[in-house]
């Protein structure tokens, strides 16, 4: 064995040392036809996959969905069917203790929404119509003891309701329904009683601040409180978490007087008492979060960050961000989102370009159908453009008191071409946060706060070892986190197998782990 061979080995073996590599667990397909207008992958974490496939036919007033429920090995478990009316579209699904609830609006009467049970143990479909819900525009949908909660706007106006599943009572959430605010974030607690909801709002300096509002299942008010932020900050987005021995935090970004950009992100901590403290970190504070500019660059920018705070001068940076929902474990609090070049923005319609250029849900439009009137522009503005040059992944911890534990990043530099959406999936398992997307055949990931800073780049596997890959259909691709390591790759493929039966085309799921 020669010096190199013996050190490659020593690397490769040495325990905490290992590379970091995909595992490649399962694939599952379907034969995809021309009816078949989109495709829904939903984790149901350790119980597996839900496939929903809603399939056109002809001019039809109604069309079927069809669900496929998949094992944690990508099994065929069973399937069933449900016919929709033509203008009803999925805008939102949650799983939460064995089922899950999917979302659909009409969007061309009053917006009505149906709302359907899948039930894993029954095997059954229930459906829920809360016809006092109208004319809203949706953003947030979520799922709590037998409760629908959906929120988003009314005449401009946040809303947000709770839906009792067995009674079929609507309740309206006090304290929601203000001018000039924007809805951010609904977010349930650890405790599976009570959830929270954040808006924005202009405080008497005229200052662009959070609102915290805190409810229990039934939609009853618990607590509120308002960020108390340093003149002249603006903040600009925000996730909380939950109320641990009623402490609380929010994070989001901010930006410094009335220009454009962040400048940071700042981190706020409610004590038992409700006494606040407010930190602002300046993006040059990261480690890594300059790190896709390259080193000389980045270097660059941390100093003119650094000391720009120091000297109590303004500084910022053209970014925006869509974070996922903050996770949380006993020993830290992880804020993970995907970082983009924006077109531009201001303090005064940072909000709303956000809330027009993101769907509910991601990475693809939800029942695209292109001989209805509903087309994907309804996510956009017609002044927006329709690329968006991503930049990176970003994650860093902080403990329960907001102090910065670490930070790590991982380079993207891709565009997207169509509305605002998530790129890839982030994952949380244990103390490990992985970052993984799909792109243009390969799946590129990383355990973001592991030893290695590479990314892995990998072609995913078919379904047969003879198997080859014609062509692959963009507009159906995407990746979503399943549960602990893992995350689950789909799309549209044409796919030869020479000593087949000739060409097969199928939307697949693949699932994969980060191992490291």
């Amino acid at each position: 064995m020669t010096r190199l061979q013996s050190i490659l080995f020593l690397i490769l073996w040495v325990p905490g040392l290992a590379l970091a590599q995909v595992q490649h667990l399962g694939r599952y397909e379907l034969e995809h036809n021309w009816d078949n207008i989109d495709y829904v992958v939903i984790s149901q974490e350790e119980n597996g996959v839900l496939i929903v496939q809603p399939q056109l036919k002809g001019n039809n007033k109604q069309y079927p969905v069809v669900f496929h429920h998949l094992d944690k090995q990508l099994n065929f478990l069973w399937a069933d069917s449900l016919t929709v009316d033509r203008q009803l579209h999925l805008k939102g699904y949650h799983y939460v203790g064995d089922k899950t609830l999917l979302l659909f609006q009409n969007t061309q009467l009053n917006r009505l929404i149906k709302l359907v049970s899948v039930d894993l143990k029954q095997r059954e479909l229930q459906e829920f119509e809360p016809k006092t819900i109208v004319d809203l525009d949706i953003q947030e949908f979520e799922v709590i003891q037998d409760h629908a909660v959906i929120g988003g706007y009314i005449e401009s106006r946040p809303a947000v309701f709770a839906y009792d599943l067995n009674t079929n009572k609507v309740k309206t959430l006090p304290n929601v329904f203000q001018n000039n605010s924007e809805l951010l974030e609904v977010k349930v607690n650890a405790d599976s009683v009570t959830f929270n909801v954040l808006s924005s709002k202009q405080n008497l300096q005229k200052d662009r601040t959070i609102v915290v509002n805190t409810y229990d299942y039934n939609g009853n008010a618990i607590r509120g409180y308002e960020l108390q932020t340093a003149k002249d900050h603006q903040l600009l987005s925000a996730v909380s978490s939950s109320i641990i021995d009623k402490e609380q935090l929010v994070v989001g970004l901010y930006s410094v007087k009335t220009g454009t950009f962040p400048s940071g992100f700042y981190v706020n901590h409610v004590d038992r008492t409700g006494r606040q403290t407010m930190r602002y970190y300046n993006f040059g504070e990261f480690n890594s979060f300059l790190d896709h500019n390259g080193e000389r660059r980045a270097e660059k920018l941390k100093d003119k960050a650094i000391t720009a705070k120091k000297r109590g001068r303004e500084w910022r940076y053209k970014i925006d961000g869509l974070f996922t929902e903050m996770e949380e474990s006993r020993e830290a609090l992880i804020i993970m989102g995907e970082f983009f070049k924006p077109w531009n923005m201001s303090t005064q319609n940072y909000m709303r370009y956000r809330q027009v250029t993101s769907p509910l849900i991601a990475p693809t439009d939800p029942f695209y159908n292109p001989y209805d009137a509903w087309t994907r522009s309804n996510f956009r503005s017609a002044s927006q453009p329709n690329e968006f040059d991503f930049t990176h992944a970003f994650a860093f911890a902080i403990n329960h008191k907001g102090e910065l534990l670490w930070d790590h990043s991982m380079d993207i530099d891709e565009e997207l071409k169509g509305t605002l959406r998530t790129f890839g999936a982030f994952q949380w398992s244990g103390a490990d946060a992985y970052y993984a997307y799909y792109l243009d055949e390969e799946l590129v990931a990383r355990h973001l706060n592991g030893n290695e800073k590479e990314r892995m780049v990998q072609k995913l596997r078919l379904m047969d070892d003879e198997d080859q890959l014609r062509y692959e259909k963009e507009e159906f691709q995407g990746i979503v986190g399943w549960f602990g390591n893992r995350f689950l790759v789909y799309g549209v493929q044409n796919v030869k197998n020479p000593e087949g039966d000739g060409n097969r085309k199928v939307f697949f799921v693949n699932a994969v782990a980060i191992e490291h």
